[in-house]
């Protein structure tokens, strides 16, 4: 944990501020020097803390726990960014503690397993097991270990703990009550509510509802789980809890835990097999330990993509790779890619899944594709080349790193969204070009020489229903961009659901090229994609003190094809005469058109078609009366009429020319 950027991102807000941690297994906070490591602290309670609304932030992380920070000398109001950031700089802090409670956790269930295993009496071996129960799972104070009894055709209580001896003379027929379904069909249960675990319980005979309100410990009862214990898929007994009310919600670790901990009663029970079983789980569990402490410190240390998959390479014998699926770069061991990008992309879909798959290639290959989600959005995915399967072992290994993945691709699209801040704040001084020598430095640091000459062209993406696909799909058009004009010196960003790339070339001769380039990479993505992409296109001009005018002129050429609904790209300097009319509002044209052409319509409307293609035909007669496939004398006879309602003569210029506008926007 960087307790200096800590301090750092806080200072804006305050200067004198407290950062606690809550740990749901002690349900108790912890105050934290962000600057000692290890972390060591006592145990303090917030209970006395006075503090007003704008001074507490309270950030929320897996498993229920919780870090607070406190301002003790002002109110502040974070901005929705810095929650962000103070949240990715504080989660080494939640893993540490989580990790130590695992390890802990860990520990215990191996000192129990070590007691169940030192008994061969049965009543106390389910003694130990109990025990060992309350010493893993949180708050399971009151469990019991139910069996089946042949002779009496009854599941009765074996073992118990925090009940009241009446719990004994309970006896269950197979399918009464929770204990008796549980064992009936094999499924374990859990219920969060009394309401819930009451309605389970219907069917419950009275004689046994009676027993079981005099054996019940009083307390209240967060959750209730009951397990089957199996051994070969035969069912040897139920083990159920009584989470209390005050410790943490079960998680899918405690659950995990609990169905481990029902696997060794039954390993327990058939003594033949207790040692070799233990030691497979106890791998397991080791084995997951160590890795997620080693991923854990490589994303800590910012080693990034490439460190975690060779990491992944070391711990297990499958060849491995990776490929980032937004910025199409490939990580591996041997450098060999048996697949394209675009067949990953289709492989995948919105698969989150692993995906089994043959490759005929001079034999067959096995693999098996991970994909890695950030969010909602497949960016990226775990290719794995198999000999025969994978492990039970091997799949939490690459499951695991997959996390860990993901976490690093999301933290790289954090910087990426931190760069794009920058580089728009830097382009928009740009436009103002109040400092134009201090601005010129600044773009050579950002690799764009504005001396020469600059373009401006502004791609904007159809809108999205999916905030996160659609800074997903510009991240990844960016990327497209730098790596088609790498050579090129510019300045490329997103910004909501727009592009901005401004380039800098030696030579107006450069251009063609360039738009050529631009426009290919919009078809290719409108056709891949599914996307609908609208780009307006400056015109060159030189120098920094220029860049203003080609952005408008871009932002134009843009605002044209969205009011037209135009797809594809559009260069200011070839829009012709609709420059005229884009600072004109869409319904002062129509008036204008109206004006001039509504008297042929309520007169006929063959005439406004005759005057329209006779206008789009250069006003020759004899094609425009081929193309209404009319005699040309009805043409002229349509003409003469038309220049009497419209009181024009056709041989005045101006007169002319309002007609060839009123067409051509009618047409338009």
């Amino acid at each position: 944990m960087n307790g200096l950027l800590i301090q750092t991102s806080l200072r804006k807000y305050t200067s004198d501020f407290q950062i606690w941690i809550f740990h749901p297994n002690e349900q108790k906070w912890f105050l934290i020097d962000i600057f000692k490591q290890p972390i060591s602290t006592p145990l303090l309670s917030l209970n006395h803390l006075q503090f007003s609304e704008g001074r507490f932030l309270c950030l929320d992380y897996p498993q229920e726990y919780k870090i607070a920070i406190i301002s003790l000398d002002a109110i502040v109001n974070y901005e929705k960014r810095d929650i962000e950031i103070l949240y990715h700089l504080l989660y080494p802090l939640y893993s540490h503690f989580a990790l130590k409670s695992k390890n802990i956790e860990l520990k215990k269930l191996i000192e129990g397993i070590k007691n169940i295993t030192a008994s061969l009496d049965i009543n106390d071996l389910l003694s130990n097991i109990l025990d060992n129960v309350a010493s893993v799972v949180p708050g399971a104070n009151t469990s019991a270990f139910w069996q089946y009894n042949p002779a009496l055709d009854r599941l009765v209580c074996k073992a118990y703990r925090g009940w009241k001896p009446d719990i004994e003379k309970v006896q269950y027929q197979i399918g009464e009550s929770v204990t008796g379904k549980t064992y009936r069909d094999g499924k374990h249960r859990i219920y969060y509510s009394f309401r819930r675990a009451n309605e389970a319980m219907k069917g419950t005979s009275l004689i046994n509802a009676q027993l079981l309100k005099r054996a019940f410990h009083g307390g209240r009862v967060k959750a209730t789980v009951t397990v089957p214990v199996k051994f070969h898929d035969e069912i040897r007994g139920v083990l159920s809890i009584h989470q209390d009310s005050r410790a943490r919600k079960l998680a899918k670790w405690d659950i995990q835990l609990i169905n481990a901990l029902a696997a060794q009663i039954a390993i327990a029970i058939e003594n033949a097999r207790l040692f070799t079983e233990i030691k497979r789980k106890n791998q397991v569990l080791v084995k997951r330990n160590d890795v997620h402490i080693s991923l854990t410190k490589l994303s800590i240390q910012n080693k990034g993509v490439n460190a975690i998959t060779m990491e992944l390479n070391r711990m297990i014998k499958p060849s491995i790779s990776f490929v980032d699926l937004l910025e199409e770069e490939f990580y591996a061991k041997d450098q060999l890619n048996h697949f394209t990008y675009e067949e990953l992309y289709k492989l995948i879909g919105n698969r989150n899944s692993p995906i089994h798959l043959q490759l005929f290639d001079n034999g067959i290959k096995n693999f098996v594709l991970f994909p890695t989600f950030v969010g909602n959005v497949c960016a990226g995915c775990l290719i794995v080349d198999v000999k025969l399967s994978l492990t039970q072992l091997e799949y939490m290994i690459l499951e695991r790193g997959n996390v860990f993945l993901s976490l690093e691709l999301a933290k790289r699209h954090a910087v990426t969204e931190v760069h794009y801040k920058k580089m728009h704040d830097f382009y928009y001084q740009l436009l103002k070009s109040d400092h134009p020598d201090l601005l010129y430095k600044q773009g050579l640091d950002y690799g764009i020489d504005l001396k020469k000459y600059v373009i401006s062209i502004i791609v904007e993406f159809s809108q999205f229903h999916d905030l996160q696909t659609l800074e997903t799909k510009v991240h990844h058009f960016v990327w497209t961009i730098k790596q088609t004009f790498i050579e090129t010196s510019k300045l490329v960003f997103g910004h909501h659901n727009k592009i901005t790339l401004l380039l800098s070339i030696d030579s107006p001769n450069d251009l063609s090229a360039i738009m050529k380039s631009v426009e290919s990479i919009i078809n290719q993505w409108q056709q891949s994609e599914q996307l609908k992409l609208y780009a307006g296109v400056g015109r060159l001009y030189n120098g920094i003190l220029s860049i203003a005018k080609t952005h408008n002129e871009a932002e134009r050429a843009l605002s044209y094809l969205l009011s037209k609904q135009q797809v594809g790209m559009i260069q200011y300097a070839e829009m012709g005469i609709n420059r005229l009319f884009l600072n004109h509002h869409p319904e002062e044209l129509q008036q204008f058109t109206d004006e001039v052409l509504s008297p042929l319509l309520s007169y006929s409307q063959d005439l406004e078609e005759t005057l329209l293609v006779y206008m789009h035909n250069n006003r020759s007669a004899a094609k425009t009366a081929a193309s209404l496939h009319i005699h040309i004398n009805t043409l002229y006879q349509r003409i003469k009429k038309i220049e009497e309602i419209l009181e024009i003569s056709f041989d005045d210029p101006d007169m002319v020319l309002k007609i060839q506008l009123a067409c051509y926007l009618k047409e338009a």
